[in-house]
């Protein structure tokens, strides 16, 4: 960022010299820092700030493509990414908190299901990344291939050698399986109580849209069935059935411990490369290392 201070360039830049930026910090938060913005007139604001161009690009390609669609938050004002500053965006602020499991009804579950099916009717045109001007091969296999192999030698300083080479035998035996997919559709990649606002039983947004690409609708179901919404039968069952209210529910099944094996090797991955693994992303790292070991070792028999 230019000069020592981020918050200084931004407040400067988006005219928000009197507010106040309160960074907001939760357990789940990996990526973006982003803060909540309360000026002197009462007005609130939130500014993402992304340190990945791709992912300012996504979340404003995303923001701009479901407004007045979906609940989605407005953009108010960007700051687009040069040298020496990182891309963000400034956005309405949403009312209401993020959803935890304990607020999640019948009611709320089968409107999120319905919400994510809304996502997946968007059809596009090949399975890449929607940024990206050229033209991706519409086989879902591509993609995947390149970001489990990206996500395998990111693992591979870090985790035993054994281990690496179990889960790439056990992907190209079943990577055949993508061909069949949902897709290719619009997914978010993280659709998950943490990217969910809610206020007295209503869904009020979707949030962190800068995973979201073209791809397949089976994705979208990983983080429900990794036990990341922490969910009971009953909610489950109106989450599925406010999709299938809008959709035909994809036949996940088959794919998913391909899907999951996939999203453990991305995150601690991730995490190794950021050096966040033993420190601040050590629940999300040893969440998904016991999975995964416990995986191949299920697998192999």
């Amino acid at each position: 960022m230019k000069g020592a201070d981020p918050q200084a360039f931004y407040r400067k830049y988006l005219n928000l010299l009197d507010a106040n930026f309160l960074l907001i910090e939760h357990e789940d938060a990996m990526v973006a820092a982003v803060y909540k913005v309360t000026c002197a007139d009462g007005k609130t604001f939130i500014l993402k700030e992304c340190d990945r161009k791709n992912d300012y690009l996504r979340e404003v390609y995303f923001l701009k493509q479901f407004a007045g669609k979906l609940p989605v938050p407005r953009i108010v004002q960007i700051v687009e990414p040069e040298v020496g500053v990182h891309g963000a965006i400034l956005m309405e602020y949403l009312p209401g908190a993020l959803l935890k499991g304990e607020d999640l009804t019948d009611q709320l579950a089968y409107e999120i299901g319905a919400c994510l099916a809304k996502i997946h009717l968007n059809r596009v045109e090949g399975c890449g990344d929607l940024i990206q001007t050229d033209q991706l091969s519409s086989d879902p296999r591509v993609h995947f291939t390149l970001k489990f192999h990206e996500g395998i030698e990111e693992c591979r300083p870090h985790l035993p050698g054994h281990l690496i080479e179990q889960a790439t035998e056990y992907y190209e035996r079943h990577v055949d399986t993508l061909t069949r997919v949902d897709g290719p559709c619009i997914i978010h990649r993280d659709f998950r109580p943490g990217n969910l606002i809610v206020k007295e039983g209503k869904l009020q947004g979707v949030i962190d849209w800068s995973s979201a690409r073209g791809g397949f609708a089976e994705e979208d179901f990983c983080s429900l069935e990794a036990g990341e919404w922490r969910i009971n039968d009953a909610n489950k069952k109106a989450f599925l059935s406010g999709y299938s209210s809008i959709r035909k529910i994809p036949n996940y099944a088959k794919v998913m411990p391909l899907l999951r094996l996939s999203k453990a090797i991305a995150t601690i991955g991730f995490t190794v490369k950021r050096g966040t693994w033993n420190n601040k992303d050590g629940t999300i790292y040893r969440f998904y290392r016991h999975w995964f070991e416990n995986f191949l070792k299920d697998a192999k028999h």
